[in-house]
C-alpha cells in the first residue's frame, strides 16, 4: 500500500526490525482506511523488534495501527505499570512486554522526497547517515507539526526542569549522567558512568520515579549532545517548556 524508494531499502536492511519510523507515500489505490492516515497521503510505518509485539503480529497476520499508550504531553510508558498508573481502569487489558529496551520512541524519518528527519529517538541519526552516505536535516518547526514528538511541550512529568546545571539544592532532584562524590538523598542517576545508551534506557522510569517522590523542580546535569545524547536532550528540553 506504500511506495518504497532506495533509501528505504538501505534503511530496512539495516536496522530493521528496530526502533525507527518511516514516513512513506500512500499507493493511489491504497486500502489503508481513512481513519488510519487521517486523510493524508503518507503513512507512518514500523517494524518492531519485540518478540511479543511480533508474535501478535504473525497471530491477526495484518499491520495494526498502533498509537503510544500514554496522555499526551506527558511521559511516556516504558513498562506495563506506566500504563496502568496513566489509565487506570480506562482499559481492560494489558499486554505484557516487560520494561522497554530502548526506554525511549522510535527514531522518525520521512523519505518521501529528501530524507529528514522528524523525531529524534532510539536510533543515533549517525547511523542513519552512515548508511545513506550524505547528512540528513532534523525538520524542527515548531508551525509545522507532521510527526509525534514535534511539539513545544512534550514528555513532561508535570514538573518544571532546568537544563545544564552544575549544582542543585536538597529540595530539587537532581537527574546526572556522572557518580558523583557527596551522594545525596535528592540525586538520580540515569547512568553512573556517562553511558548514554543506558541514560536514555532510564530516562522516563527516573522522571517518574521524581514525580512518585513528590520533587516540585528537576535540574538536569549537562548531558553532551552525541548520539542519544541528542535525543535525551530533546526530550528534556520539551518536557522543560511545561
Amino acid at each position: 500500500d506504500c511506495l518504497i524508494n532506495k533509501e528505504f531499502l538501505k534503511l530496512y536492511k539495516k536496522f530493521c526490525p528496530g526502533p525507527l519510523t518511516f514516513i512513506l507515500p500512500l499507493k493511489k489505490k491504497s486500502k489503508i482506511s481513512k481513519n488510519v492516515t487521517n486523510n493524508k497521503k503518507n503513512l507512518a510505518v514500523r517494524f518492531p523488534k519485540h518478540k511479543i509485539m511480533r508474535a501478535l503480529l504473525k497471530k491477526v497476520n495484518y499491520p495494526l495501527a498502533a498509537p503510544s499508550a500514554n496522555l499526551s504531553t506527558r511521559v511516556s510508558a516504558v513498562n506495563p505499570n506506566d500504563v496502568k498508573d496513566d489509565f487506570g481502569e480506562k482499559i481492560k487489558y494489558i499486554l505484557n512486554g516487560g520494561p522497554s529496551s530502548i526506554g525511549v520512541e522510535s527514531t522518525i524519518i520521512d523519505i518521501v522526497k529528501n530524507p529528514k528527519i522528524l523525531r529524534l529517538g532510539g536510533l543515533k541519526i549517525s547511523e542513519i547517515q552512515k548508511t545513506l552516505k550524505k547528512r540528513i536535516r532534523i525538520e524542527n518547526n515548531p508551525k509545522k507539526i507532521s510527526a509525534p514528538g514535534q511539539y513545544k511541550l512534550h514528555y513532561s512529568p508535570g514538573i518544571p526542569i532546568k537544563l545544564n546545571v552544575k549544582k542543585a539544592n536538597n529540595n530539587q532532584a537532581f537527574l546526572l549522567i556522572k557518580k558523583q562524590k557527596d551522594d545525596q538523598p535528592n540525586y538520580y542517576y540515569l547512568t553512573k558512568t556517562r553511558n548514554l545508551n543506558e541514560a536514555a534506557r532510564n530516562l522516563y522510569s527516573t522522571l517518574r520515579q521524581i514525580k512518585k517522590d513528590k520533587f516540585k523542580y528537576i535540574v538536569v546535569q549537562k548531558i553532551p549532545s552525541i548520539g542519544l545524547g541528542k535525543t535525551i536532550n530533546d526530550r528534556l528540553l520539551r518536557a522543560s517548556k511545561f
